[in-house]
């Protein structure tokens, strides 16, 4: 684990056997049976204690507990009892790395005072030492009972010639060399009741008095006076503003009372000192639900090798880590070896001569300080409780990944990116990016990327299918139109065969007739070919059908772990029963086809085959009559044998077109849903534009009204138009009425439909059919010259074309006013200010940024810090800062110091501490190295107060 700060579950009012109004049984004697007490009846007291305390302990921790205080009356046995157990299961704990199971226990006790006439506890260091517990107790004037009494003596009011108040409360305890700075006083400020010093008449003790926290008896209330009064807002009260912990003030030996009313306290080591500082910084630091905390963070990087680090691990906090120290002790370094891990692209979104620098900056450094090394970067991912493992070779460039408990397997830099993207920023290129659409694009599109790629998927698709539909549309005009030539023959040739038949001689009347129904069984011929190819084709596709079923249902393991496995198990057979049975009506439907050629169908097609070879004995019976007439006869021949192969290749045609079914009505819905996919985007684009005025607290507002890149667009006109002699201005008098329309989108798709009426019209398009082309100027000779140029290929590629939203930014410069200009002409720390805002108030993937400082406007730090304190609990944030004022007054949880290994050599570093800003040498490392370290921390208390 990090060496920062952390939030536990605290329950800082916790009774024991001791106290007078337990509840459970009481281990030890009266007070008659105290003088009889042998060293073994001694022994088993202590025995039955401990193992109370085992039980108890393990109550809490089924609670959900991290930490209690034991606040016995006046009384301190029991503290040092459970403390001692707690100490020695911690320490079991700790070897078998179970650490979510270690209980703090503070020592410490409840004090009912004199002056003012008020409850308030005494809460010690976790390590306090037992013999200055008592030390405390003799101080305070307090007469305990025998430590192996059942009970604590009886409950008297600490005089107010041995406490005067609070003040001198403080006071005298911070004379005692053992207890300055090792104790906190909490009093009680329960709403209503007659130990709470905020009562009537107390409003001169509570300003007056040195603590900064405050406890109550169960829940805080809501009552708007009293929140005033604790949240700094009374004038009565001094404006005074504590942090209030709930406690359970629990008495009941099964622990009822654990966990219904713990509070979250943050700190990293667990002193009084920690809990001054998470009242002092309530709103960071203290919790009644169970916090916030980013699902998504970096835990931990290893480089195995580096020529100025070494060899390093840092153990990143969920939440704010800083890395500090002085300038060249390689904080910069850290970060990018951090990012080059992640495989993060240095590259994006600035312009070219800045990208060039940066990568040629980055592989620079991976070359010269781990490449000769055989440096490897590890990097410890937990995405939603999943631990990810990613191991980047300075060598080799071989990326490894490790996913949960699988194994490790070799991936891309884009499956890095994909699978855990971060953002990240160098020296000064927040400020830097703010002009460019494309980066502030992305603080749109970023937070909803899995939206955007599912309708980015969705139009993808949209478009293979209007590509084939078109195709087929395409291909269904190409044959219908050689089906009308190929009728156009067979009409033609038709007569002729029927003129040339009536042209024959010296044949009866009836042979006559027979020659002429030749046409006639021609004719039934293509009506019963048809019928068989339908059926010929049904075959076909049930065949497909079955083979195509033959692959399901798909496998699907039980094996893994499943709450409801009988029942997911029977749902399973249902599918595969279900799948059985459309298999069985698939066969049959198979047989069903098969039989209709052994059907009554068959036998009627059979007896037409009967007829029309009877008829064909008659026919060439006839013929051969008409002898005198060979030369008809022949003519007649060749043509039927032209109109059979001709007929017989209309009916294929036609069964294709069938086929088919109407691509034109499908290309309609299909371009139909293309606009509304578009929509859709740009719908959401429209609410995330929204939330990003919201997240910049109002400073970017982004408009997607008319938002459509028509200057795209027009390059992809005239790309298609060229070659047919319009102008450019004529395009853009299009592009401009686009842009100007009601709705862009659906102008653009009816000018793709008008171009398309162009490109497929057999004839000239009247002006009246094209009122948009019209609109802008195109006459009908530029409609002729497109129509020469344009194919449609050409126009598909243009209908499906990516099209693209640029909205307009602007930066608001007074709220109330609601004064604005460009984005791009704010200052640069205007800019990244703004962004920085942005940035803060998103939750998702961490946040890495070198040096923020370097980007801001230094009026806009206190806002900023602000921002740091909510922004934590949505997102992790690595900054590395030389501006004390962002590391000690956002309340880093984690700061990391570098620094020299030698102090008069510069050529190797070291991480030289790590920790939270309450530790003393974290406070040193801060005041000496970073600008403006003292007097953030006079900021801090005169201002955060803390």
């Amino acid at each position: 684990m990090d060496k920062g700060t952390h939030f536990h579950n605290c329950d800082f009012q916790v009774h024991t056997p001791r106290d007078l109004r337990w509840t459970g049984n009481k281990f030890g004697v009266n007070e008659d049976q105290l003088s009889g007490l042998t060293e073994q009846n001694k022994f088993e007291i202590n025995q039955q204690r401990e193992q109370f305390a085992k039980e108890y302990l393990q109550k809490a921790r089924d609670a959900g507990l991290n930490a209690i205080a034991i606040t016995d009356h006046h009384d301190v046995v029991f503290a040092k009892i459970i403390r001692k157990v707690s100490k020695e299961e911690s320490r079991e704990f700790e070897e078998t790395s179970q650490f979510e199971k270690i209980i703090t226990v503070f020592p410490g006790m409840e004090l009912t005072l004199s002056n003012p006439n008020c409850q308030c506890i005494i809460i010690f260091d976790a390590d306090y030492p037992d013999n200055d517990l008592d030390s405390v107790v003799n101080f305070l004037g307090l007469n305990p009972s025998n430590e192996y009494l059942k009970n604590h003596a009886q409950i008297n009011r600490i005089s107010q010639q041995v406490v005067g108040d609070l003040n001198e409360l403080h006071l005298k305890l911070d004379e005692l060399g053992y207890c300055k700075g090792k104790y906190i006083i909490l009093p009680n400020v329960n709403h209503n009741g007659q130990s709470t010093i905020l009562r009537q008449g107390f409003n001169e003790h509570y300003c007056k008095m040195p603590c900064v926290g405050g406890y109550v008896d169960g829940n805080i209330s809501t009552e708007t006076g009293y929140q005033n009064k604790i949240n700094g807002g009374d004038r009565n009260y001094g404006e005074k503003a504590i942090g209030v912990l709930s406690t359970s003030d629990n008495r009941n030996e099964d622990g009822s009372g654990f966990g219904t009313h713990s509070t979250w306290v943050k700190w990293e080591k667990p002193t009084a000192e920690a809990l001054r500082q998470a009242c002092l910084a309530r709103t960071s630091r203290i919790s009644l639900q169970n916090p916030e905390l980013p699902l998504i963070h970096i835990s931990r990087l290893e480089v195995t090798g580096s020529k100025f680090l070494s060899s390093f691990v840092i153990e990143f906090n969920k939440q704010y880590n800083a890395i500090i120290g002085g300038r060249g002790t390689g904080k910069s370094t850290i970060l990018e070896y951090l990012r080059w891990g992640l495989c993060d692209q240095t590259d994006l979104y600035i312009d070219d001569e800045r990208k060039t620098d940066l990568v040629k900056k980055r592989e620079s450094l991976i070359e010269k300080t781990l490449v000769p090394f055989d440096g490897e970067v590890r990097i410890t991912f937990i995405v939603n409780g999943i631990v990810h493992i990613i191991k980047r070779n300075s060598k080799t460039r071989v990326i490894l990944l490790k996913i949960g408990d699988n194994e490790f397997q070799q991936v891309k830099e884009e499956e890095i990116q994909s699978v855990l993207p971060v953002q990240a920023y160098s020296q000064k290129q927040l400020s830097s990016v703010g002009i460019r659409t494309d980066e502030l694009r992305r603080f749109i599109e970023q937070p909803i990327l899995s939206q955007l790629e599912t309708l980015r998927f969705n139009l993808n698709d949209n478009e293979k299918k209007i590509r084939i539909c078109y195709n087929n549309h395409l291909r269904k005009q190409k044959i219908q139109t050689e089906n009308d030539q190929i009728n156009l023959q067979v009409k033609s040739l038709r007569e002729q065969v029927e003129k040339l038949r009536q042209s024959l001689i010296g044949i009866s009347e009836d042979d006559q007739k027979i020659i002429s129904n030749k046409q006639i069984y021609d004719n039934e011929l293509l009506i019963i070919n048809q019928i068989k190819r339908d059926f010929e084709f049904l075959s076909e596709k049930t065949h497909e059908f079955i083979e195509f079923i033959k692959r399901y249902p798909s496998p699907i393991s039980l094996e893994g772990e499943l709450i409801n496995h009988e029942l997911i198990k029977e749902i399973d057979e249902a599918r595969i029963g279900n799948f059985s049975k459309i298999k069985v009506a698939a066969n049959n439907l198979q047989n069903l086809i098969n039989e209709s050629a052994q059907s009554k169908l068959n036998e009627l097609i059979i007896k037409w085959n009967e007829l029309n070879n009877s008829f064909h004995v008659q026919y060439e019976s006839s013929k051969a009559k008409a002898a005198s007439n060979q030369s008809q006869i022949n003519e007649i021949q060749r043509i039927e044998e032209t109109l059979k192969t001709m007929l017989d290749d209309l009916a294929k045609r036609t069964a294709v077109i069938t086929e088919m079914g109407n691509p034109e009505v499908e290309l309609i819905t299909l371009r139909r849903d293309w606009l509304q996919i578009n929509r859709n985007r740009l719908r959401l684009l429209t609410e995330q534009s929204n939330n990003l005025n919201i997240l910049s607290k109002n400073f970017i507002s982004a408009n997607y009204s008319k938002s459509l890149d028509t200057n795209a667009i027009k390059e992809k006109i005239m790309s298609a138009f060229q070659g047919s002699r319009v102008r450019e201005d004529k395009i853009q008098s299009l592009c401009d009425a686009m842009k100007n329309s009601e709705d862009p989108l659906l102008t653009w798709t009816n000018i793709l439909d008008e171009i398309r009426l162009i490109v497929e019209s057999s004839g000239t398009v009247s002006l009246t059919d094209i009122p948009l082309l019209n609109s802008s100027g195109l006459t009908a000779i530029h409609m002729e010259n497109i129509k020469e140029k344009l194919t449609p290929e050409k126009w598909i590629e243009l209908a499906l074309s990516e099209i693209e939203f640029n909205p307009d930014f602007r930066y608001t410069t007074n709220n109330q006013m609601g004064d604005s200009i460009q984005f791009a002409e704010a200052s640069a720390g205007q800019q990244a200010t703004a962004l920085l805002t942005v940035l803060l108030n998103q939750p998702g993937y961490p946040l890495i940024i070198d040096q923020p400082e370097d980007d801001i406007d230094n009026r806009a730090i206190g806002e900023i810090i602000s921002n740091i304190w909510e922004a934590k609990k949505k997102r992790q944030i690595i900054f590395t800062s030389h501006n004390a004022n962002i590391v000690v007054n956002g309340d880093a949880e984690l700061v990391a110091c570098c620094d020299y290994l030698e102090s008069d050599n510069q050529t190797h570093g070291r991480i030289k501490a790590e920790g939270a800003i309450d530790s003393k040498q974290i406070k040193d490392e801060i005041t000496l190295v970073m600008e403006g370290g003292a007097r953030a921390f006079k900021l801090r208390k005169e201002k955060y107060g803390f």
